[in-house]
């Protein structure tokens, strides 16, 4: 399940009490883990409380309904795609023979422009991670940035390689079984990497 983080803050005049989850509406195969119910937020005060989804490698919205003693709120949740997987580890021969068994179908690339704040490979790495929840794979070439994960649900490996060029000029090279999440992927990290 994917840990979502939300905070409450009462900035009513009077306390709320018994808030809590009811009436998730979600597309087939998705499961939700509710917070524990926070049976009292004091005027002012703020509360944390954590849930999980499992969005079931889908971008879809979990929809549900918010509640507390008086009052009903209507909350949609959609995932960005880079928090759909976790980081994993690959050595650099791994990494390449997994790409070598994602290709044709399960690859696409972009040619790209670097933003001018964002031509060393300090920047790359921050950028991507930052975009998707992927870690750095080892690679012997400096012309060159490797990143893995696995899809949260199915476990489904994620490439990411990001290979410069001369005067900003760059690929991106995004390999997943999950046609979806690699396009959508591939447009988070366009846009990352070129603004």
């Amino acid at each position: 399940m994917v840990a979502v983080q939300m905070q409450f803050t009462n900035s009513a005049t009077a306390d709320t009490k018994n808030l809590h989850i009811e009436d998730a509406k979600l597309q087939s195969g998705m499961r939700v883990k509710e917070f524990p119910e926070i049976e009292l937020l004091p005027a002012g005060e703020t509360a944390t409380a954590v849930m999980g989804i499992d969005f079931c490698d889908s971008t879809q919205a979990a929809n549900f309904q918010l509640c507390t003693h008086t009052r009903k709120f209507f909350v949609s949740i959609q995932p960005p795609v880079g928090e759909l997987m976790r980081s994993v580890f690959l050595t650099e021969n791994e990494f390449k023979k997994e790409q070598g068994q994602l290709m044709g179908m399960n690859e696409i690339t972009e040619k790209l422009t670097l933003d001018a704040k964002c031509r060393n490979e300090h920047a790359i790495v921050q950028r991507v991670t930052a975009a998707a929840n992927l870690s750095r794979v080892p690679c012997g070439s400096d012309r060159e940035c490797r990143f893995a994960g696995r899809t949260v649900t199915s476990g489904s490996l994620v490439l990411v390689t990001v290979a410069t060029g001369e005067d900003g000029s760059a690929q991106l090279t995004v390999n997943c079984e999950k046609m979806v999440i690699g396009t959508m992927l591939v447009k988070d990290i366009l846009l990352a990497l070129t603004q």
